[in-house]
């Protein structure tokens, strides 16, 4: 697969007062935001702990799989704990690089039926490009935001309609932000169907977690490059991952 961006300008960075922390893999100082945190329990056992709360000094890595398997294998764990740490292994020998792309997986999910509940979420390509049409924006006009999610299995013709339709509306004003990242089924069952293949969310409260919680797993796997380098809050990036 792979990632381009919708020709909407990209919102406008805005410095953020967020902590700044440290990744021990590269060295680089990010904002909070774009790593993730791990902690070291009582057995000395390195696991991720996504919601910061886990007590102890954190262990930071830039948020991307990549990084997570190499510091798994140099044992850059081991230096910054300044002691004998392994990292978590999962059940079925799953390393943690793979544990934390499930946990970040399952948070957006966990977003999806959230969105679904507040009565956000368009499902159908009927439905989701009626939506689309209605949010072009008249010149002059405040443009809304939405995600547009598309399942990874989903048919050429109808992905190629709605991300054709998408760019439009985008090039109108509105920020919409292309995503996929889950097979029709996986999407399907967060949200109690048995699949669906389209969906539109509107990032107010509802999409606005969704839309952060999808894009640090695009990130997270190498679909998307991380958004609003040098301290900035994060936003939504027109990412699309479409093919």
């Amino acid at each position: 697969m792979s990632v381009a961006e919708n020709r909407a300008e990209r919102p406008r960075s805005r410095r953020s007062n967020a902590p700044m922390r440290r990744c021990i893999v590269s060295g680089d100082t990010l904002p909070r935001e774009r790593l993730i945190r791990f902690a070291v329990g009582p057995d000395n056992i390195v696991v991720p702990d996504l919601s910061e709360r886990l007590p102890g000094r954190g262990l930071w890595l830039t948020g991307r799989h990549d990084i997570v398997a190499q510091a798994c294998a140099s044992g850059s764990f081991r230096r910054a704990a300044r002691r004998s740490v392994t990292p978590l292994v999962g059940p079925n020998g799953e390393e943690l690089a793979d544990l934390v792309d499930a946990q970040l997986a399952q948070r957006c999910l966990d977003a999806l039926g959230m969105a679904r509940r507040a009565g956000k979420l368009v499902v159908g390509f009927d439905q989701v490009r009626a939506a689309l049409k209605n949010m072009a924006v008249p010149e002059g006009s405040k443009g809304k935001s939405a995600i547009l999610l598309t399942a990874e299995d989903a048919a050429d013709d109808g992905r190629n309609k709605l991300k054709a339709l998408a760019d439009r509306v985008a090039e109108s004003g509105a920020a919409l932000t292309q995503l996929a990242l889950f097979d029709a089924k996986t999407m399907g069952g967060a949200v109690g169907r048995e699949q669906f293949v389209h969906a539109l969310v509107e990032t107010d409260t509802a999409g606005a977690q969704l839309c952060a919680a999808m894009l640090r797993l695009a990130v997270y796997r190498g679909l998307a490059a991380p958004v609003n380098a040098g301290g900035s809050d994060v936003v939504p990036s027109n990412v699309v991952d479409m093919e």
